[in-house]
């Protein structure tokens, strides 16, 4: 079974880069010796010696912050703070999971899983039961279709030999009407012949 990873709400979605401004020199600074700097690096002192040493006594000086740097650093204490109200809000959310029994947690998931895989095969023999029924009422719905067919073909034949035994019905009546209406008139002829044979005309 594979293992399920916690994935921290804070790593998802896309890559953050923030909004902070990202105050990185990127000028070429330029280094001008006095001549009594010069005149040591000529002696043969290291440069980075006389450099360091010069830095140390900037640093004595008394410090003097311009307008616009105070503005920068004002804004990124705002910034600072803003971020940490986020943290603040987001912290309850955090240490609830960070004290969770993570063995318990897994065993729950675990279950979960094992009972949504029971569920998935359950749905499946559910599937291929109807799949089952389907095929086999489609193959009756084809069956039938066919017996229609036939059916229908031998409605039509009926209907074609009762048309024609109508039609034959109907030539030996009017045969049947004229062969009486003959055997009427012989009869009635055989009856004054004989009449006419008896008694004399």
């Amino acid at each position: 079974m594979a293992t399920l990873t916690k994935i921290s709400p804070s790593r998802m979605g896309p890559p953050r880069f923030g909004n902070r401004p990202h105050n990185i020199d990127t000028s070429v600074k330029k280094y001008q010796l006095t001549p009594e700097q010069l005149e040591r690096l000529r002696a043969g002192e290291n440069l980075d010696d006389i450099l360091k040493e010069a830095k140390e006594v900037e640093q004595q000086k008394p410090k003097v912050i311009a307008y616009a740097k105070y503005e920068e650093v004002v804004a990124e204490r705002d910034d600072l703070k803003k971020q940490l109200e986020e943290l603040k809000l987001k912290q309850p959310f955090e240490v609830k999971y960070i004290n969770v029994d993570y063995k318990t947690k897994y065993d729950e998931l675990s279950k979960d899983y094992e009972k949504l895989v029971q569920e998935a095969e359950q749905k499946d023999k559910e599937v291929e039961h109807w799949k089952e029924l389907f095929e086999t009422a489609m193959a009756d719905k084809e069956r039938l279709h066919k017996e229609n067919l036939i059916l229908e073909n031998e409605v039509q034949r009926l209907k074609e030999a009762n048309d024609e035994l109508t039609a034959k019905n109907e030539r030996y009546f009017a045969d049947l009407m004229r062969l009486e209406q003959e055997v009427k008139g012989l009869r009635l002829y055989a009856l004054q012949k004989l009449h006419i044979d008896v008694y004399g005309a």
